[in-house]
């Protein structure tokens, strides 16, 4: 079913229909096959590179230093994080540095070749992408991504239980 154009001036307010979200998760779910079916493997021929590699290399460039903080950025558990850190070490994308602050911390850094690595896949995920958002303006890829990130923090908290009907005005 598909919904009527939106009015540029009088936009709907109203919250998005089961038909609307249906086909939300329908082409997420596409997105994120077509991720693995072909965006994966053009990262492992071109860059030698994993996609859990990207972002666990991303997640170590955008600050997440210790192996808890790239956990808690990329919802991976502990121990896929453990085997993820060995990987990128020993490819030497990354090495392992006691903290100077606290000795029994192992602080992660990227090594100048774990940073030329990201800076090539992310270059060939930009030209990809960049195929997709043609028919899109900066404005709209902008709202586009918020709107995920917005998604994305909703869906990571817990359900709010229903009321019940004593709680109801």
């Amino acid at each position: 079913m598909k919904e009527p154009p939106q009015d540029p001036l009088h936009p709907d307010t109203s919250p998005p229909s089961n038909p609307v979200i249906s086909e939300l998760m329908t082409a997420w779910w596409d997105l994120t096959q077509a991720m693995k079916l072909h965006v994966a493997p053009m990262l492992a021929r071109e860059h030698d590179l994993e996609f859990k590699d990207f972002v666990g290399l991303s997640a170590i460039e955008a600050g997440a230093n210790y192996p808890s903080l790239i956990a808690a950025r990329t919802a991976l558990t502990p121990s896929a994080v453990s085997r993820l850190v060995d990987d990128l070490a020993r490819a030497q994308l990354i090495e392992r540095r006691l903290d100077e602050q606290d000795s029994r911390r192992v602080q992660l850094n990227l090594t100048p070749r774990g940073e030329a690595v990201l800076t090539a896949a992310r270059s060939t995920m930009h030209q990809l992408l960049q195929q997709g958002l043609t028919s899109l303006d900066s404005a709209q890829v902008h709202l586009f991504a918020r709107t995920l990130q917005h998604l994305a923090v909703t869906v990571r908290q817990p359900p709010t239980p229903p009321a019940t009907p004593e709680e109801t005005p």
